[in-house]
């Protein structure tokens, strides 16, 4: 038995509607472009589609146009160009634990030397004092 269908027409898009449609057709690849464009023409050509849908099956078609001749022209330019040479930061080796144990050691050692010097400059300066009395 069939069923008698009473199809209610399309109302046009509206601005949030074609925006999204827009936003999604966007963000396409290329393949997937053109297999949208390919599955819109098809509905375009059947007779059986309803009247109302075919304003919204053309605006998406023409979008998906326009994003495929955008996206084939910026892999062109893509291809056109070599890639930009990427220099990937140079890590220092990692000593062994006793190479940084042994440089550890040198600078305390160090350190204590300049104190020693200090001390050595203080005298020093006490016996000046001393002596100008």
């Amino acid at each position: 038995m069939l069923k008698e269908t009473i199809s209610i027409p399309l109302e046009p898009f509206t601005p949030e509607e074609e925006a999204a449609l827009f936003d999604k057709l966007d963000v396409l690849s290329i393949p997937e472009l053109e297999n949208y464009i390919g599955s819109a023409q098809n509905s375009l050509r059947n007779r059986l589609l309803d009247p109302s849908w075919r304003p919204r099956v053309a605006i998406g078609l023409q979008r998906a146009e326009i994003v495929l001749v955008r996206e084939t022209a910026a892999a062109a330019l893509r291809a056109e160009s070599p890639p930009e040479e990427v220099v990937a930061p140079v890590k220092p080796k990692a000593k062994s634990r006793k190479k940084a144990v042994a440089a550890v050691a040198e600078s305390a050692e160090g350190g204590d030397a300049e104190v020693e010097t200090a001390d050595d400059e203080t005298d020093t300066d006490a016996e000046t004092t001393e002596d100008a009395e």
